[in-house]
């Protein structure tokens, strides 16, 4: 028996290894897009249940307050704008301080 050559055609593996990691991540999309179609209704239900809960509780501890779902959303968007407004007053107060330290500095030199 003679020797025979192994040649390697490494544009067509090269090829074949792209094809099959395009063909994997169409495959996990897929997958994911099947998990959200078949999960979604069912998380979304129950955060309305929880909400519709919650909205009970609170009638039940306070009947004279009558709360309403907009009335949660609203609350967490001016609660959010608080935040950010406190954010930006820490930062005004640091930016006073950093003021005041650079002209004491410039003083002192």
């Amino acid at each position: 028996m003679k020797h025979q050559e192994v040649g390697v055609d490494y544009w067509a593996m090269l090829k074949t290894m792209f094809a099959y990691g395009a063909l994997t991540g169409l495959c996990w999309i897929m997958l994911r897009l099947f998990h959200a179609v078949f999960t979604l209704p069912r998380r979304l239900r129950s955060q309305q249940n929880d909400i519709q809960n919650s909205l009970k509780e609170l009638q039940k501890r306070f009947p004279d307050l009558n709360i309403t779902e907009e009335d949660l959303r609203n609350a967490e968007k001016e609660l959010d704008e608080l935040i950010k407004e406190d954010n930006d007053k820490k930062e005004a107060i640091k930016e006073k301080e950093a003021l005041v330290e650079t002209e004491e500095n410039k003083k002192d030199i």
